[in-house]
């Protein structure tokens, strides 16, 4: 099968294949899509193209490189699966694709892992392939494959390309009516001047500090430790710690969810800028507003963009003052 083959996919078929041949594919992508719609095809695929030795930017089915990934015994292509009992990812399984990428390449260009059912990996499996994530080995591809992106942790979704094939129900996230105005705005007016990021960071900064405040009285409500009269005051401090924990734990889910919307915009500024079918996109109602800000935008300055979201993630992840954080890293967003 080659990216010709692909014609329930034609949209992300032609894509994926104007990336490869500007060598401007992503380090990881995320294909979500419902079961039986050919998730594994576009995964296949994209490895076969990726280390043809005969096609260039497609796979010509016949090379013995081709026909060893299309068998799954290619080397250097790596598909990770949930055990069959248990319909899940284990830990081990990620630290041996982990392992494997890590290893020189056998006989590929490029390596590629690829997890089906991503939504199957657990929470120790999940946290060990961040790291993967974070540091790709060179010359690697990841790809995930799922009908249900919910499930995954957002740490994961923020550092895939997202590309849906077909109708699949998405979750959007309870802040994206709070967070699209934002952004909407910043890419209407058409200015990257420092002025326009700094009300950006203005305003994302007040949504930020909103939900902290709106976090703090939905759990002090909950909680009620007014109603406790009589505690003695070691025990009545040691339930206002665990009242402060729960409120910045919560919180910090909040601002994640904040910062993802973030990054599903300027992903889709990215794929914009790479002329990606609207069906392609997280914001495909935005369509106006999205190729606004991608029109003054070369598809490195987009990328840059999509990085600079992620370091800020990162960084408050790190426990970085949020902030400085955003300030650093909106600034980055700036017409050089």
């Amino acid at each position: 099968m080659s990216f010709n083959d692909l014609d329930q996919h034609r949209q992300v078929a032609d894509q994926l294949q104007r990336s490869l041949e500007r060598g401007r594919l992503a380090h990881a992508y995320l294909l979500v899509g419902a079961r039986g719609s050919g998730k594994a095809d576009v995964a296949r695929t994209l490895a076969k193209a990726l280390n043809c030795l005969k096609a260039e930017h497609d796979s010509c089915d016949a090379c013995d490189s081709c026909r060893r990934i299309e068998g799954e015994h290619h080397p250097d292509i790596h598909w990770v699966r949930p055990e069959s009992k248990s319909r899940r990812i284990s830990v081990d399984q990620i630290r041996e694709l982990e392992h494997a990428l890590h290893l020189k390449a056998s006989e590929a260009r490029v390596k590629v892992g690829i997890i089906t059912d991503a939504e199957c990996l657990g929470e120790e499996a999940s946290n060990a392939f961040l790291k993967t994530l974070e540091e790709p080995p060179a010359q690697t591809i990841l790809i995930l494959l799922t009908g249900e992106p919910q499930r995954l942790l957002p740490t994961i979704l923020s550092r895939c390309l997202r590309i849906s094939l077909g109708a699949v129900a998405r979750t959007a996230s309870p802040y994206r009516e709070r967070v699209l105005p934002v952004l909407v705005a910043f890419a209407e007016a058409g200015d990257r001047s420092l002025a326009a990021v700094y009300r950006l960071h203005a305003a994302l900064i007040g949504l930020l500090a909103a939900l902290r405040e709106e976090t703090r009285e939905a759990v002090e409500t909950e909680v009620n430790l007014d109603r406790y009269t009589e505690l003695e005051p070691k025990v009545r401090e040691r339930l206002e710690k665990e009242l402060d924990a729960r409120i910045t734990g919560e919180y910090r889910g909040a601002r994640e969810q904040v910062f993802e919307e973030l990054y599903n915009w300027f992903g889709d500024v990215l794929l914009c800028v790479e002329q990606a079918a609207v069906e392609l996109l997280e914001h495909p109602g935005q369509m106006p507003a999205l190729q606004r800000a991608a029109a003054t935008l070369s598809w490195r300055q987009a990328a840059a963009q999509l990085d600079a979201i992620e370091e800020v993630r990162e960084a408050v992840a790190r426990n970085v003052n949020e902030a400085l954080a955003l300030e650093v890293g909106l600034l980055k967003l700036a017409s050089s």
